[in-house]
C-alpha cells in the first residue's frame, strides 16, 4: 500500500499529539473531588493539579519554540512524546499524596509544551502557502476531538476502575507518537554555519511576565481586580515585560524578534487570537452552570449538550481554513467571528424556559464562527512569519491560546460575581429562590453583552489586515 504524501503525514503525528495532550486537558476534572478525598485535602489545594498544567506551558511555549527553530523539529518532538508519556506513567504510579501528583503533573505539562508549542509550525513548514489554511484548519480538529472526548473518557475510567486510570491511558498515545516520531519525521535539515545560541535571560523574564500573569487571572475571581495581591501581581509582570523588551533589543540572537511585530498582519492577528480564545472560553465556562442550575440540566445530559461546539469546530475548521487558503485569512475570519456574535448575542436572552434545542443552536453557532475563525487567523500569523521563525510564531500561538483561555474564565466569573452582588441590591425581585434566578440571568447577559464587546475588538483587528488578492 502507498503511504500518503510526507506532508500528511505529518498530521499523523501532530494529530496524536494534539489529541493526548488535549484529552489529559479534558478528562481531569472528574477526577478532582476523588483525588482531594483520597489525599485528604481540600478542593483549592487540588485545583494545583490542573493549575500546573495551564500555568508550567504558558511560560514555556514561546521558548521550546525557539529552541525547536535552533536545534530542529524532530528531536524536541521525541523528547515531548517520551516526556509526557514517562510523566503519565509515573504520575498515578508513585504519587502517594497531592505534592507528588503536582510535580508529576508538572513534568507532563512540560512534555505537553514541547510538542504543542511546534505541531502548527510543523504544519505550516510542510505545506506550500496555497494550503496552509486547510492544514492549520485539519490540525485543529485533533483538538476538538480531544477535547470533547476528555470529558466522555474520564468518566468511564473512573467509573470502571480509579483516578489513576485517567493517566495511564495517555501512555499508549505517547509510545505510538515517540515510535513514529522515528519512522515517519524527515531528519532535520540545519544549517551548520546558523549560530545558535538561545537567549536564556529573555527566556527567564517572559517566563516571570506570562507565569505570574497567568497566576493572576487564574486567582483574580477570589482576590478580586482591586486586591492587593493582583495589582502586585500585575506590576511584577510589567516589570518583566518591560525587561524582557529592554534584552530583545539589546541581544544579538534573541528569543522573539520583535521586529515581527512591525508586521500589522502578525500583530493584529495575535491580538484577534486572543480574543477569540476568551469568549471561547468564557461562554465553556458559563454554559455548564447555566444548564444545571438553571435548566436543571443533570450532567451527563449537560456534557452532550456542549458537545455541540466542538463537533460544530470538527466540520468547519477545515472549510475555513480552505477558504483562508483562496480568498486570504480576513473574509473567514471576520464571518466566523460575526458567527460567533450571534451566538453571543443569542445566549444572552436565554432564561429559564428557553427550550434546549435553542441553547445546541446556540453553542454550534460558536462552533461555527469558531472553525471559520481560528483557523484563518492562524494561518495569517503564519503569513506574516519568515521559514525560520515559524517556531517562535507557533509558540505565540499556543502561548495567545493559553493566556485567552485563562482570562476568558477570569472575566466570566469576575462579571457574574459583579453583576449578581450589583442586581441584589437594585432588583425587586432579589430574594427568593425566583429572585435569585432572575438575578443570576441578569448577570449572565450582562457576561454575554461584554463578549460581544471582545467580538467587536476581534473584528476591528482583523479588519485592520489587508485583504488578499
Amino acid at each position: 500500500m502507498r503511504l500518503p504524501e510526507y506532508k500528511w503525514r505529518i498530521f499523523f503525528v501532530t494529530g496524536l499529539a494534539n489529541i493526548s495532550t488535549a484529552i489529559a486537558i479534558s478528562s481531569i476534572s472528574l477526577a478532582l473531588p476523588v483525588m482531594s478525598d483520597e489525599f485528604g485535602v481540600s478542593m483549592s489545594a487540588v485545583s494545583w493539579i490542573p493549575l500546573i498544567y495551564s500555568l508550567l506551558p504558558s511560560c514555556t511555549l514561546l521558548i521550546f519554540g525557539r529552541l525547536a527553530d535552533l536545534y530542529g523539529y524532530k528531536r524536541q518532538f521525541m523528547c515531548g512524546f517520551l516526556i509526557f508519556g514517562t510523566a503519565s506513567v509515573l504520575l498515578p504510579l508513585l504519587s502517594r499524596g497531592l505534592a507528588g501528583a503536582i510535580m508529576f503533573r508538572g513534568v507532563q505539562a512540560i512534555g505537553y509544551a514541547m510538542m504543542i508549542s511546534i505541531t502548527q509550525a510543523m504544519c505550516n513548514r510542510s505545506f506550500p502557502p496555497e494550503e496552509r489554511g486547510k492544514a492549520l484548519g485539519v490540525n485543529s480538529i485533533f483538538v476538538s476531538i480531544g477535547l470533547s472526548l476528555g470529558p466522555s473518557v474520564g468518566g468511564l475510567l473512573l467509573s470502571r476502575f480509579s483516578w489513576r486510570a485517567i493517566f495511564y491511558f495517555n501512555a499508549p498515545f505517547s509510545l505510538i507518537g515517540f515510535i513514529m516520531c522515528v519512522l515517519v519525521l524527515k531528519k532535520d535539515e540545519l544549517d551548520p554555519e546558523a549560530p545558535r545560541r538561545m537567549d536564556w535571560l529573555g527566556s527567564v523574564f517572559f517566563a516571570i511576565f506570562i507565569g505570574v500573569l497567568a497566576y493572576a487571572v487564574n486567582f483574580s475571581a477570589d482576590w478580586g481586580f482591586a486586591s492587593l495581591k493582583f495589582a502586585g501581581c500585575l506590576l511584577v509582570s510589567m516589570a518583566a515585560l518591560t525587561l524582557f523588551i529592554w534584552r530583545e533589543n539589546r541581544v544579538e540572537l534573541p528569543l522573539m524578534n520583535l521586529g515581527l511585530f512591525r508586521n500589522p498582519v502578525f500583530s493584529y492577528a495575535n491580538s484577534a487570537s486572543i480574543c477569540s480564545y476568551i469568549i471561547q472560553q468564557m461562554t465553556n465556562f458559563l454554559v455548564p452552570f447555566y444548564l444545571m442550575n438553571v435548566l436543571l440540566i443533570s450532567k451527563s445530559d449537560s456534557g452532550f449538550v456542549m458537545l455541540a461546539t466542538p463537533l460544530a469546530m470538527m466540520v468547519f475548521s477545515p472549510l475555513g481554513g480552505r477558504y483562508a487558503d483562496r480568498y486570504g485569512s480576513r473574509r473567514p475570519a471576520l464571518l466566523g467571528l460575526c458567527v460567533i456574535a450571534v451566538g453571543c448575542a443569542s445566549m444572552s436572552f436565554m432564561n429559564a424556559v428557553t427550550p434546549v434545542a435553542v441553547v445546541v443552536a446556540a453553542l454550534f453557532f460558536y462552533g461555527v464562527g469558531n472553525g471559520f475563525s481560528v483557523s484563518a487567523i492562524n494561518a495569517a500569523i503564519f503569513s506574516g512569519v519568515p521559514r525560520e521563525h515559524s517556531g517562535t510564531a507557533s509558540g505565540m500561538v499556543a502561548t495567545m491560546r493559553n493566556l485567552g483561555q485563562g482570562l476568558g474564565v477570569a472575566f466570566g466569573s469576575a462579571i457574574m460575581a459583579l453583576r449578581q452582588s450589583h442586581y441584589m441590591r437594585t432588583l425587586a425581585e432579589g430574594a427568593g429562590a425566583a429572585g435569585a434566578q432572575r438575578v443570576y440571568l441578569t448577570a449572565q447577559r450582562d457576561a454575554y453583552f461584554f463578549g460581544l464587546c471582545i467580538v467587536a475588538l476581534a473584528l476591528f483587528c482583523m479588519f485592520r489586515i489587508p485583504e488578499k488578492r
